[in-house]
Order: C-alpha cells, then sequence, then structure tokens
C-alpha cells in the first residue's frame, strides 16, 4: 500500500479575523474573514479556488504566500508550519512557492526593462553566470510565449499590453523553477479575449515543468478548462471541493455560481447571488 503524498502546502483549520476601529478609536469591529478552513495543495496540480468578493479566497492565497499570518490554525510548508521553518526550510519555500498578482501592470516597476526586471531576479539568485544571463532571460521570454524575445528586451511596461505584462510577471515567477504559483485574480484584469490566451499559457507550462498552480478567480466557468480541483469558497469557508464541481455540484451556491456570469463590480455580484439564494428559501416558505 502505497503511503499518501505529503501536500506542498496545506491549511489546518486556520481561521482570519480582522479587526478595525472607528475614527474614535474605541468601537471595534470584527470581519471574520476565513472560519477553520482546511486545505491540501499538492505538487504539479492546478487548483482553483472560487467564490465571490469578500468570500475569502484572496486572504486564503495571502495565507499561502505568508503575507499575512493567520489568527488560528497553521499554514504548513511539506508538513512544518511556516512559523517554525529554519532557514533552509524558509529558502526552500521562498523559491518554491512564488506569485502571480492581479494587476500586472502594478506589479512590475515602471522604472525598470523587462530585461531589468528578470535581470534582477537572476543576479539576486545567481541563476545564470553573467556572461550567460542575457541567454537565461530570453529563454524565459520564450517560455511565456515572448516572441522574439529579443523584442521585449528594452521595453517598459507601459509599451505592453495588458496580457503581455502578466505573461513578463508570469515569466519572472517561473525563473526560480517552483512548484507551486499562487496566482491571485490573474485574469480580471486582461480582456476577454486574452484571458483565454493566458489559462492556455499556464496549462502549457504545467505540461512542460510540472509547475502547480493556486488560481484564485471569481470565474468558476473559466476555471473549467485548466482546474483538476476547485475549492469553492462562501463566507469564509470552503463549502465544496472536488474534480467534479462542474459536472455534479453539491452545494447550493456552487449551483448558483455555475447558473451565473457574475458582474465585475463585487456589489451587483452580492446583489445577484443574494437574490438568487433568497428565491428558493422563498419558495420553501410558500410551499409550508
Amino acid at each position: 500500500m502505497n503511503a499518501p503524498v505529503q501536500p506542498i502546502l496545506s491549511l489546518h483549520e486556520v481561521s482570519q479575523v480582522f479587526v478595525s476601529r472607528n475614527q474614535q478609536g474605541w468601537r471595534r469591529r470584527y470581519l471574520h474573514a476565513l472560519d477553520r478552513v482546511s486545505l491540501e495543495v499538492h505538487e504539479g496540480e492546478t487548483l482553483a479556488i472560487v467564490g465571490e468578493s469578500g468570500s475569502g479566497k484572496s486572504t486564503l492565497a495571502k495565507l499561502l504566500l505568508s503575507l499575512n499570518k493567520p489568527s488560528s490554525g497553521e499554514v504548513r510548508f511539506r508538513g512544518t508550519s511556516l512559523g517554525r521553518l529554519n532557514t533552509a526550510q524558509h529558502t526552500d519555500y521562498r523559491r518554491n512557492v512564488q506569485a502571480v498578482f492581479q494587476d500586472p501592470s502594478a506589479s512590475l516597476n515602471p522604472r525598470m526593462s523587462v530585461a531589468e526586471t528578470l535581470g534582477y531576479v537572476a543576479r539576486r539568485h545567481n541563476l545564470a553566470p553573467a556572461a550567460q544571463q542575457l541567454a537565461f532571460i530570453e529563454n524565459q521570454l520564450a517560455l511565456v510565449g515572448l516572441n522574439p524575445p529579443d523584442s521585449f528586451l528594452g521595453r517598459y511596461p507601459n509599451q505592453l499590453s495588458g496580457g503581455q505584462q502578466q505573461r513578463v510577471a508570469i515569466a519572472r515567477a517561473m525563473m526560480l523553477a517552483p512548484r507551486i504559483i499562487v496566482a491571485d485574480e490573474p485574469l480580471s484584469a486582461l480582456d476577454i479575449s486574452i484571458q483565454g490566451q493566458v489559462l492556455d499559457l499556464m496549462g502549457e507550462l504545467k505540461q512542460k515543468t510540472q509547475v502547480g498552480f493556486v488560481v484564485i478567480s471569481h470565474d468558476l466557468h473559466a476555471m473549467e478548462a485548466i482546474a483538476d480541483r476547485v475549492a469553492v469558497m462562501h463566507e469564509g469557508r470552503i463549502v465544496e471541493i472536488g474534480r467534479d464541481v462542474f459536472v455534479r455540484p453539491q452545494h447550493d451556491y456552487t449551483k448558483l455560481l455555475l447558473d451565473a456570469r457574475l458582474p465585475a463590480d463585487p456589489r451587483q455580484a452580492r446583489a445577484q447571488l443574494a437574490a438568487a439564494m433568497a428565491r428558493p428559501a422563498a419558495a420553501d416558505r410558500a410551499q409550508s
């Protein structure tokens, strides 16, 4: 009998509570962003975490990236709590877990060319000898479909399209040969015509390098093309997770997400979902 494969990242009964005060500084408000969430992320898989704005999915992503500390519970890398990693383990974690953020134009330094952006990473981590650095950078650009690579080296972010900016951001994340890339809403700042190209790129990178992805998205339909598993989040909890969410959804909220095309405005999206969830309840009351 084969031993279970240890996940590269995992959350164990993780809760995240944010506290805010009013202008006088005495009245507290508590926002429970995550409520006892447990989750495993395995190498080489694409896990989509889906939900409306405010469901807790981006908070979860920040915990996986160690950008926040949980209020309770543990986030673990290869079985060890992030807070207990020794120096070597922490270096291993930082190399193997990379990030791609929502707005590529905000994640790229506007004063640095593509060559300077990628060159900085190459030098900082000694990824290639100085004489081979340019060829290394060009290979990274080719890997993400920016061809011919030399035509992009001298460009600045404002000289790139949104899709090209996101490809540069992905190339930067891929430079350290990570095992997992956490991508927080990587499609939302892109035109619909470009979103499919970025999804295709993720699939190609996974096939070529076996890199895994944790993709945060409000669009369940878009994730069908690339996800091995889907975790559906609602009000800070994972209400459903599995491989067959698209064909056999179990939770009412998942069914609503599959039926809905949510507007970009999160307030409109919440109103649309709230109205949809209220309809079955109203029907039940009418029958009782």
